[in-house]
């Protein structure tokens, strides 16, 4: 029993993870952070709309919402600046 709650914490320590890799390196301004960025949040988002889905009868939707959040805030940052700075 102990081996099954370390492998879902695992799984869900790479869900948080790359939600978390994605919107710190959103605001990073270069481009390999921009493809780090733009890699990450697609993990993110998939991987938490899969543990929402497949949790969706319990409090699956409140553990997704937070990955999916992180890794469309990173999009939405990276973007953000690209225009911002293309205004400069």
């Amino acid at each position: 029993m102990e081996s099954l709650a370390l492998l879902v914490t695992v799984m869900l320590l790479v869900v948080y993870g790359s939600g978390f890799i994605a919107f710190i390196s959103s605001w990073l301004r270069n481009r390999i952070s921009e493809i780090v960025t733009y890699v990450f949040s697609t993990i993110s988002i998939l991987s938490g709309a899969l543990v929402g889905f497949s949790l969706r009868e319990g409090n699956g939707l409140l553990i997704a919402a937070i990955p999916v959040s992180l890794g469309l805030l990173s999009v939405w940052n990276v973007k953000r600046r690209q225009k911002t700075s293309a205004d400069s």
